[in-house]
């Protein structure tokens, strides 16, 4: 039998096979079932030294003993996707292939290992897969070309390499019962009209669903999964990825399927801020902020977070926390609907209401939801932007016009982010171009839109953002801060 989740385009199967299974599971099994995930994401330093490893197994013990089964989520180690990416074009610019990336990247793996005094044979699995991407490097030096497709599954050995080496160092922290799966054969991507080779590649759309049952078939008798960030797999089973900064969406996307009670984000640091604290020391940490708030945020600069990580967890309503992991016990930044927030806060007003007298006790106005309240959360910039401006008076008085500059984006795949328009002018600005702005499709698009009027390319260029709730109300407040 077959179920469809229409909203989502999402298809689960159960199979006649999977039934059985289903029957199968023993009562200890079942006594496993009772406990809730928690999914928890390590990013590149977290994963990186034998001191953050000793920090992620102390974590995880910590909530097995709160009776939690842990879903952990790894990057790649620190600098590795970078690495790999540079082997692909040192493979392309040379017909016997450079090999000083891979040697990096083997030797970064092999130092941790040492680091833990991991034996030879832990390492034979890990071997094999360094030995398979040279075979693909090779080849690469071979054509002197990589499509998309192979580039998706040259970046995916970064992640498979980490939980190859992942799983014996937790076994190393006396964590036996742990398994590691692979996220390919769990998370799959869904295609997009007009879709281009790269995006369905190398920026791969995972639509959220939930069914634990897949996961729960896969760990049968385990408290402890490991798995991938960042990579997953086509409709026809072929690898690709998320975009970088795409271990965060994973962790979610696994969050959401299981049903996670809450979903963690262990990087290097704190939180999300009220802007890069490198460039404002007096930047403050925001202990709590909505879905959508933290969605704007990582959307417009905020590098915290990949900003499709939000969406999973907000289809879900699972929490998501940030944390440090060379801090742990700093608070962190929370991630809940608006509703949450304001539960807390009427428990802590409840609180020191049962605290105080009857002599402390004055009458107080209603106090408005968080919803309502007017507030500015952060300022935030994104670099690299490129700005187009299309420009004729046929915009005046001309009905369609603007869709038919929007539709040559469409044709092309090419994502609009922010819009000004003006009596005689459009201006757009855009994030991400596939190929990049000398790439093809972005060529393509000057020359069309040229043919609807006067165009203008300001490439790089930086949008700098104000985030935060009902701002309109406090607009005359912002006013000199604009000034320039």
């Amino acid at each position: 039998s077959s179920g469809i989740n229409a909203e989502y385009g999402a298809f689960e199967f159960e199979t006649e096979a999977t039934q059985h299974k289903k029957r199968s599971i023993n009562m200890s099994s079942s006594a496993h079932q009772r406990n809730p995930w928690v999914a928890v994401k390590f990013g590149g330093t977290s994963v990186s030294s034998a001191f953050t490893w000793g920090q992620i197994a102390n974590h995880i013990n910590y909530l097995l003993s709160c009776k939690k089964r842990v879903c952990v989520v790894i990057s790649a180690l620190t600098q590795v996707s970078n690495r790999l990416e540079k082997c692909v074009e040192e493979a392309i610019a040379s017909e016997h292939g450079s090999r000083e990336s891979f040697e990096w990247i083997c030797q970064a793996h092999f130092k941790l290992a040492t680091e833990l005094a991991l034996h030879d044979d832990d390492l034979e699995p890990l071997k094999k897969l360094f030995k398979d991407l040279k075979k693909i490097l090779d080849g690469i030096s071979l054509l002197q070309e990589a499509s998309p497709k192979v580039r998706a599954r040259v970046m995916a050995q970064g992640e498979l390499a980490s939980t190859l080496l992942g799983i014996q160092i937790l076994k190393k922290f006396g964590l036996a019962n742990v398994i590691r799966l692979d996220a390919r054969e769990i998370l799959k991507s869904t295609t997009r009209e007009n879709q281009q080779e790269a995006d369905r590649y190398l920026e791969a759309l995972v639509i959220p669903t939930r069914n634990p049952q897949i996961v729960e078939d896969l760990c049968v008798g385990h408290d402890v999964i490991l798995t991938q960030g960042f990579i997953a797999s086509t409709p026809r089973g072929e690898t690709c990825i998320l975009g970088r900064g795409g271990s965060d969406t994973s962790a979610s996307l696994f969050g959401a399927l299981i049903g996670a009670e809450k979903v963690e984000i262990w990087t290097d640091v704190h939180g999300m801020f009220t802007t890069d604290p490198r460039d404002q020391a007096s930047a403050r940490l925001i202990s709590t902020i909505t879905y959508r708030e933290a969605e704007e945020l990582a959307a417009m600069g905020a590098k915290v977070l990949h900003p499709r990580c939000i969406g999973p967890c907000q289809w879900a309503k699972i929490p998501l926390l940030i944390k440090n992991t060379w801090d742990p016990s700093s608070p962190g930044t929370l991630i809940v609907s608006p509703e949450n927030i304001n539960n807390s806060e009427n428990k802590e007003l409840n609180s020191n209401s049962n605290n105080s007298t009857d002599i402390d006790k004055t009458p107080t106005s209603p106090k408005k939801s968080y919803a309502d309240q007017s507030a500015v959360m952060a300022v935030v910039r994104r670099m690299n932007q490129t700005l187009i401006s299309l420009s004729t008076l046929e915009m005046w008085g001309t009905s369609g016009f603007l869709a038919k500059a929007f539709a040559q984006f469409e044709h092309l795949g090419i994502s609009i982010d922010l819009v000004g328009t003006s009596q005689s002018a459009v201006t757009v600005t855009l994030d991400r171009i596939p190929g990049g702005v000398n790439g093809e499709p972005f060529q393509e698009l000057i020359k069309r839109l040229k043919n609807l009027g006067q165009v203008e390319v300001v490439h790089p260029c930086a949008v700098v953002s104000i985030v935060g709730r009902k701002i309109m109300n406090v607009l005359h407040e912002l006013g000199p801060s604009l000034e320039v």
